[in-house]
């Protein structure tokens, strides 16, 4: 197995945020966006990696409270519905609204 020296970075900067984030419980996504914008990474490409890495820790994290029976079903349900159709409206209106109509910002 060839290890490069861009993966190795990468895994080094994934192992520190998430030290950081397991001891904070917040700010994985923020350090290595960053850390990956400084490597030169393009910005969507960094966000997808963020994203993508978030998917599975974040079904690790529900597997586990699963197994240990931690979980209100009746509340996931509730947030459930009303995250998917919150998601729905948000992404419609994103697609649909117009660039001039986009507040500007910073």
């Amino acid at each position: 197995m060839f290890l490069t020296t861009e993966f190795v970075l990468l895994l080094g900067i994934g192992f520190v945020a998430q030290l950081v984030d397991g001891a904070l419980g917040m700010a994985y996504g923020v350090l290595t966006n960053i850390a990956m914008l400084s490597m030169g990474l393009p910005p969507a490409q960094a966000s997808a990696l963020v994203h993508t890495a978030g998917v599975f820790t974040t079904g690790a994290s529900a597997a586990s409270h699963i197994y240990h029976r931690n979980v209100d079903w009746h509340m996931v349900t509730r947030l459930g519905v009303t995250g998917v159709l919150g998601g729905i409206l948000g992404a419609w209106i994103l697609s649909n609204l117009e660039v001039a109509a986009a507040p500007i910002c910073c």
